[in-house]
This record gives C-alpha cells, sequence and structure tokens, in this order.
C-alpha cells in the first residue's frame, strides 16, 4: 500500500490558517508548539521521549516531530467521526501509531484497526470478526508502550459492539465481554504486559460504567464493573503501565465528580481533593499511577491539571510557567489528551481567540545554546543549512528560528547570522 504524506500543515483544508506557535527556547526554558488552527483536531499520545506525536483531524491521521513539521496520512486512514472510533495511540520508540484503514471484505470496503510502522511506512491491519456496522468493523482505542498488546471496539452481528483484546506478536483475538447481556461495552486502555484492560460497559439504562477486566492464568479475562454501593462510576479511561491502578471520570455523586481510581488491594478511591468544578476527566497516566493528566469539566472548561501522588493538582498553566514556557495570550491547554511516561511532555488540544489548535507542551529544559544549531554539533554551518532548506515551507519543524510558523527566508537570514561555533 502506497503511503501519502502531506507536510504542508494540517490548516490545509481550511481557509483560514494558523501559523504554528513556536517559542524559541532560552537555555532553561521549555517549549510550546501550537499545530495549527483546525476544527476537530486532536493531538492524542506521544513516545517516551515525547519527540513523536500523534493525533487526527477531520481529513485523517498524523504525526508531527520537530523535524518533519506534521505529516498527514491523507488518502490512507479513516479518522473517528461519522460512524467511526478509535484515537491515536503511539508506542514508546516511537515508531508505531494506531489509526484505522479501509479494507475490503467480501466486496465490501470497511474501517478496521490498524498500527502504522512510521520507519518501513507499512500499515498492519488487525483482523475482525467479519461485521460491521456502518462504515466500521472494529478500532483500536489503548495500546502497550511496546505495541505488542491493542484494545478496542468491535462489532459482532447486528451492530452488537463488544470490548476486544488483541496481541500482535500471537495474533489471539479475545472477546472481553459483557456484564449486561446484549449490551456495548469498550477497552479504552491496556497495561505495559495487558494483564489489566479498563473501559466500560452500557447497563439497561444507558449509563456507561466503568469496567475492568484482568487476565486468568488460562489466558482468559474476569470483568469488574465499578461501583461505590450503588452508584456506578463513569468509564474508566486509562491503567497504569504496571497495571496496578485504573483511573477514571468522575461523577457527580461520588466525591463531588472527582476522578477516581481502582486497584484490586484497594477498591475504589477518589484522587485527591477536587481542583475544581465540574467533573474530573483522568486521560493519561504512567507507568506506576503515580502522575496523572486531567482536565475538569466539559472540554476542560474547568481547568487542565496534573495530579501527582507527592504535590496533588497542579494547573497546566502552573507546570508551563515553571518550566519557563510563555503561553500566548489568550490561549488556553483545556484539553490535554495523552503524555509521556515522565509527564514532561504533554498534548492536547489548546482553545485561543481564532479557534482550536493541537499542542505539544515540552517541559524539558532545553540543552541546545544556539537554536540555529539544528544537528546539535556546536556550530552553525553547512549541514545546518541542508536542514533548513528540507524543512522550507513547513510547519513546526525545528528550523523555524523566529517562531513564526513558516520556515522561510527569516529563518535563513536568522541562521547565517548564527555561522560559526555556538557561543
Amino acid at each position: 500500500m502506497n503511503t501519502m504524506m502531506n507536510r504542508s500543515t494540517l490548516a490545509s483544508s481550511v481557509s483560514v490558517s494558523l501559523a504554528v506557535l513556536a517559542l524559541v527556547p532560552t537555555a532553561r526554558a521549555g517549549e510550546l508548539f501550537l499545530l495549527g488552527l483546525v476544527p476537530q483536531a486532536y493531538a492524542d499520545d506521544c513516545s517516551e521521549d515525547g519527540k513523536v506525536v500523534v493525533g487526527y483531524d477531520p481529513q485523517s491521521y498524523w504525526y508531527w516531530t520537530r523535524e518533519t513539521g506534521v505529516v498527514q496520512l491523507i488518502g490512507q486512514t479513516v479518522s473517528p467521526g461519522n460512524g467511526v472510533g478509535g484515537q491515536g495511540c503511539m508506542s514508546a520508540d516511537g515508531r508505531t501509531m494506531s489509526c484505522s484503514t479501509l479494507q475490503d471484505l467480501d466486496g465490501l470496503s470497511k474501517a478496521e484497526g490498524t498500527q502504522y510502522d512510521i520507519q518501513t511506512t507499512k500499515y498492519h491491519p488487525l483482523g475482525n470478526l467479519g461485521f460491521h456496522c456502518d462504515i466500521e468493523r472494529n478500532s483500536v482505542w489503548g495500546m502497550s508502550n511496546d505495541a505488542v498488546h491493542v484494545v478496542g471496539l468491535m462489532q459482532q452481528a447486528f451492530c452488537n459492539a463488544i470490548a476486544y483484546y488483541r496481541n500482535t506478536q500471537t495474533g489471539q483475538l479475545v472477546n472481553l465481554g459483557t456484564l449486561y447481556f446484549y449490551k456495548p461495552s469498550r477497552a479504552n486502555d491496556v497495561s505495559d504486559d495487558g494483564s489489566t484492560i479498563c473501559g466500560w460497559n452500557d447497563d439497561y439504562v444507558g449509563w456507561r460504567q466503568g469496567a475492568v477486566w484482568r487476565r486468568n492464568t488460562d489466558g482468559t479475562y474476569t470483568q469488574t464493573n465499578i461501583a461505590a454501593g450503588t452508584i456506578k462510576m463513569s468509564e474508566a479511561s486509562c491503567v497504569s503501565g504496571n497495571g496496578q491502578w485504573v483511573f477514571g471520570i468522575g461523577r457527580s455523586a461520588y466525591s463531588g465528580g472527582t476522578m477516581w481510581r481502582w486497584s484490586v488491594e484497594t477498591g475504589l478511591q477518589p484522587v485527591g481533593t477536587s481542583p475544581s468544578t465540574g467533573n474530573g476527566y483522568a486521560v493519561a497516566t504512567n507507568f506506576d499511577g503515580s502522575k496523572v493528566l486531567c482536565f475538569y469539566g466539559i472540554m476542560g472548561s474547568s481547568g487542565s491539571f496534573m495530579w501527582t501522588a507527592d504535590n496533588g493538582y497542579t494547573s497546566l498553566a502552573t507546570l508551563a510557567a515553571n518550566a519557563g514556557v510563555q503561553i500566548p495570550d489568550g490561549w488556553q491547554l483545556n484539553l490535554p489528551l495523552g503524555m509521556s511516561d515522565d509527564g514532561l511532555t504533554i498534548v492536547g488540544t489548546a482553545s485561543g481567540p481564532q479557534g482550536t489548535s493541537p499542542f505539544v507542551l515540552d517541559l524539558r529544559p532545553t540543552a541546545q545554546p544556539c537554536p540555529a544549531d539544528l544537528d546539535g554539533d556546536g556550530q552553525v554551518g553547512a549541514t545546518d543549512v541542508a536542514t533548513l532548506l528540507g524543512q522550507w515551507g513547513a510547519f513546526g519543524g525545528s528550523a523555524d528560528l523566529d517562531g513564526n510558523g513558516e520556515v522561510a527566508s527569516a529563518d535563513l537570514a536568522i541562521m547565517l547570522g548564527a555561522w560559526g561555533p555556538c557561543p
């Protein structure tokens, strides 16, 4: 299958484009990238080092690096919406991302959950049960860091959606089932070893209840639906890499809507004291569950936060300020969706005066002493110029030295002015 890559920008499909806002780093500052003014565009996940980001917009799935900018998989992937589910997941090494592609079966072309290898540009569909509902056969909602364990939603006969687990090495496919007969379920996330899976299960009155599946010694899974007495908890959204902790969306009837966590040892617990109004939405956690990325209120209307076991809730605005990152006037990092395991790269969708944009917030101190030294060899020279020319016209690349969103003549002038050894 041929791969179509579009480096022009996420905004190529709209009449109004927004220059990527990348703050030129100081020696100790982190960086913020706004990737383009596109409605319904989301950065979902990133690699362990934060250097490769996956997301989607109404056109396609895409990935982003500083060197390439946004690379859209137009004509090859099917983005969520209009009967297609799923979200972008990224392996720890930044090589494998999840997406959906159209696959033919018995003369019908339908969307299937797929892994895409960024290095080889090859697509690997995950297979299906032969059933579809509308345009979809299945979708990917969660993936382990090594890309071996994949979970999501698949269609059975008569549009009966069910949670599934797939092992990409052995080919094992497990129907995770439901505790409410003929009611749908979905798996949202999976631990690094595939032993713990979380998601939701609809009940008989349409309530989307948090669910956990734990693997038995024979390879089957046992489901537990999460409740506090008679209060059914909202869906479980993420699980720690070690499989110990499951986190989920808060419900106003339980601890004022604070997001919750659950483990076999402790049972159900609220995660600290709610930092804001509205329900809490846990979106990502690290290996041991000591860091949780979250937002409160619908689409982050009540704030976005990082919770840690040591410090409780800290707003993303405070994290950015502490890292020396200035958020542009009028912009809010209100909808975080994914993070690196160390919590130092956070991705999601920001809101600003002109609309919304996917964002990448890098809280790591910038080690490079001069921005024009693109190859990091300690001097600005011919190889740096070659890199800049290779990114000419791109958005979000490392060669956007003036931070105006486009690699062009102004950036070349900055580079030539810095020619020679770095200070």
